[in-house]
């Protein structure tokens, strides 16, 4: 299994595929959408072109072409480059979206994890969230893992509701995402209560339990309340941005990965490189969790488990 773990760690870079070039303004478009593929992993749809060529209709040919000669030369980091893939990416999302996978995640995933590293004397507890958005499942993924430690008896709880693990633990959920937009919002953490807003399937127990009201909110919308978490939430969250097309994993000594709604993006070879990026992050016996729609493409190097939730994979060397 060391040539497996090596394969992983050899995964070429992702090269966008040779394609014949549009003439006109059109062409300049589909340049720019083959470029954001070969710095993203992005695969942007027709719609997706058709919306930047309205964006683009009194710009001429010319000035146009030249736009994207430019930005061909500045590489993926550049400001540029991240305002325009935060326009091509959708970043809906929501507390407690898809719960039979969260309470999968709780019940099975991260009781077994807790249960083995209780016994093999590790304390510590890292899950990195790739594609976090605006920060909401990542957040969940914190009360998940607080409410297992309290069923494995590794944390008490206030009569307030504030959950306290036991001091040995040291526990880190990372958010990344390649928009620095939603990374900024993710890291403010304040969600409007409203109709189709962050809490719309969330229950007030939950709540009051792990967010607090906030009060001092630039431009508010009228009659909507703002919540951010709890101290004892925030504590052990952190996000940052990053580019699944890097060379390496944002985290290692990871004991879930979890990316879901992100490699329906992506092209096949794109999707092979960043599985392989998610393979280098895990510990042995670490837990990769997937969307429902994604194949995994390295099934030699995981144990494939399934919950009322889906399937889930442990990383076995």
């Amino acid at each position: 299994m060391q040539r497996g773990i090596a394969a992983l760690s050899t995964v070429p870079a992702v090269v966008a595929p040779t394609r014949l070039v549009q003439q006109g303004k059109a062409g300049q478009v589909h340049r720019l959408t083959l470029q954001v593929e070969e710095r993203f992993g992005v695969q942007p749809s027709g719609q997706v072109e058709r919306k930047l060529e309205r964006i683009f209709e009194k710009a001429t040919e010319s000035d146009l072409c030249g736009w994207v000669d430019h930005m061909s030369m500045l590489p993926a980091t550049d400001s540029e480059w991240l305002s325009l893939v935060e326009s091509l990416t959708v970043h809906e999302t929501y507390f407690c979206r898809d719960k039979p996978m969260l309470r999968m995640l709780r019940g099975e995933v991260m009781s077994q994890l807790l249960q083995r590293k209780k016994q093999s004397g590790d304390y510590t507890f890292k899950i990195w969230s790739a594609g976090c958005s605006t920060g909401e499942e990542t957040t969940n993924l914190v009360m998940l893992l607080l409410q297992a430690l309290v069923k494995e008896g590794e944390a008490s709880v206030s009569v307030d509701g504030e959950i306290s693990p036991n001091p040995r633990w040291k526990l880190q959920v990372i958010g990344t995402d390649v928009s620095r937009q939603v990374v900024a919002t993710a890291k403010n953490a304040h969600y409007a209560d409203f109709g189709m807003g962050s809490f719309r399937d969330f229950s007030q127990a939950n709540l009051k339990q792990f967010f607090e009201l906030v009060s001092d909110i630039a431009d508010p919308l009228p009659g909507v309340n703002y919540y951010r978490a709890k101290p004892f939430v925030r504590r052990h969250l952190s996000f940052r941005q990053h580019n699944l097309l890097s060379s390496s994993p944002a985290e290692t000594g990871c004991d879930i990965v979890i990316c879901r709604n992100v490699l329906i993006y992506f092209q096949d070879s794109v999707k092979r490189a960043v599985q392989a990026l998610f393979g280098r992050a895990l510990s042995t016996g670490g837990v990769l969790v997937l969307g429902g729609p994604d194949v995994l493409y390295w099934p030699e190097f995981y144990k494939r488990q399934f919950g009322d939730g889906g399937a889930w994979y442990i990383k076995e060397a």
